[in-house]
């Protein structure tokens, strides 16, 4: 593979991990990546192009472009091959029925939500047909107390580069309640089973084993959201304050995560989207009557995910993902954290009414003041949170104590902490800022949109069907419609991560 011909940095080939470079091979301008010593032809992070294409450069320059070749029929596209339906179809020949969602890709298009399908519940442990990739967390505790290991896997033995997410339950989070409900394992993965949209966790297979009634064994098969999390872009911009690379997040993009996720939680309150349904943004639109709300419980921008679209196009963002739904519950009415008041989430992003005034006594601190639980509004202002530190991410330190504040703390007052320990200040409304207002680098329109969705007072507040009924027509008004990005709207590269788990 001869080398050291410069080429432009276009779509596939510029999204590459650190420490890798795209080539040509000048004899058929075939493209390949090199990472020190290693040369392949399988891109480290999309994988595999099946045969027979490859990837190739024609003209030099500025007027270089990259196309894929069929080797056999000298066809050239710019669509790829690795998601044509003879492909995908030629996959699925040796893979069984139960796991032929792991073997394909899904593809955010319009209609998506209505053709979506829940996926079976198995109880055949299916481990062994899959082989582990990248270990994200090895069961010691590191992603919380319910996971037995959070594993990037694949299919065995087909030759495909589709990667998904499994996460393992502990048994301790399998054996049923007291009362005969399910544990926590088995409630996330029969709530993540019964969600169909794109902005929330994509279960694509699970299996409990070997029955609801006696699980000794259980995992959750995921898309795998290849990113990173909203928690890391927010860092990746917080870190760069005060220097040459400091940059807003484009207001494009805060739009695009607003009402994305808005959308995702106006559905677990209704099952109904209002980006994709008009009827669902009417004034008089109400929740499904046959809908189970979900509250999620746990909004965070490190239970926030990015993936990349299934396109390689650079004008388009990455889709933001709902994820972990570990805490959640669609049966507020029985669940014992809700009737117990008993802290419950991350603290960080509790709304106000979770908070005690203006700070918890230490018999207070394991409990939310009295009557006060988990709502779709303290939903709602988690998420507003989100999107106010993703516009206003913080990079503070406090000489006091000596600690560094990185990333999404900005809706803190910091001047509030005084001599209080951190976990009894964090409880506290005194520790919050009040009036959350992304500033002047923002449209009016997203002030206030954020503003709402971050109201002290839970009333004034409301939940994410009534903000979501207005939220695409705000974005509109604001000039940021339906249309994609322009180049200076993309994020920049530092923003997310790019991995290599398809390298070899």
């Amino acid at each position: 593979m001869p080398s050291n011909r410069t080429i432009v940095p276009l779509a596939e080939m510029s999204t590459l991990p650190d420490g890798w470079i795209a080539r040509i091979d000048p004899s058929n301008n075939r493209v390949y990546y090199v990472e020190g010593n290693y040369t392949t032809y399988h891109h480290p992070t999309f994988g595999v192009i099946p045969r027979p294409w490859q990837l190739r450069i024609e003209g030099t320059g500025n007027m270089a472009r990259e196309y894929y070749y069929n080797t056999e029929t000298g066809e050239k596209t710019t669509k790829n091959p690795r998601f044509g339906k003879k492909e995908l179809e030629s996959r699925l020949l040796s893979v069984p029925k139960e796991l032929r969602e792991s073997a394909t890709v899904t593809k955010n298009t319009p209609g998506l939500l209505q053709r979506m399908k829940r996926p079976a519940l198995s109880f055949s442990n299916n481990r062994h047909k899959y082989e582990i990739v990248h270990t994200i967390d090895d069961g010691g505790g590191g992603l919380g107390g319910m996971n037995g290991g959070v594993y990037v896997v694949r299919i065995k033995g087909i030759g495909h580069s589709k990667l998904d997410v499994e996460k393992r339950f502990t048994p301790e989070t399998l054996t049923p309640l007291r009362n005969g409900e399910p544990n926590l394992g088995v409630n996330e993965i029969l709530i993540t089973r019964k969600l169909m949209h794109p902005a929330l966790a994509n279960a694509i297979h699970a299996f409990i084993y070997p029955s609801l009634d006696h699980p000794t064994a259980a995992s959750l098969y995921l898309e795998f959201c290849d990113r990173g999390s909203l928690q890391d872009l927010i860092n990746q911009y917080a870190k760069r304050i005060g220097t040459a690379q400091e940059s807003h997040i484009p207001e494009r993009f805060a739009w695009h995560a607003f009402i994305g996720l808005c959308d995702g939680l106006s559905y677990l309150m209704g099952g109904r989207s209002f980006a994709t349904d008009a009827d669902a943004r009417s004034p008089s639109a109400l929740p499904l009557p046959t809908w189970s709300p979900v509250l999620h419980r746990d909004i965070k921008p490190d239970n926030i995910l990015l993936r990349s679209r299934s396109t390689l196009t650079h004008l388009k963002y990455p889709y933001l993902v709902l994820s972990d739904f570990g805490l959640s519950t669609a049966t507020p009415s029985t669940d014992p954290y809700q009737l117990s008041s008993h802290l419950l989430g991350s603290k960080p992003f509790f709304a106000p009414e979770l908070l005690h005034f203006p700070f918890p006594s230490a018999s207070q601190l394991q409990f939310f003041p009295p009557g006060k639980a988990h709502s779709h509004s303290s939903d709602l202002y988690a998420l507003g949170a989100c999107i106010y530190n993703l516009c206003r991410p913080c990079n503070t330190y406090i000489r006091s104590t000596g600690t560094p504040f990185v990333g999404a703390w900005s809706h803190f007052d910091f001047k509030t902490w005084g001599t209080l320990d951190s976990e009894t200040w964090m409880s506290g409304t005194g520790s919050r800022r009040r009036d959350l207002d992304v500033g002047g680098p923002y449209s009016d329109q997203l002030r206030e949109m954020v503003r709402l969705a971050t109201f002290w007072d839970p009333v004034l507040r409301g939940n994410a069907i009534e903000l979501g009924k207005g939220l695409v027509d705000e974005a509109t008004r604001a000039g940021f419609g339906a249309a994609d990005p322009s180049w200076g709207e993309m994020l920049p590269g530092w923003a997310t991560r790019i991995h290599s788990y398809n390298a070899r």
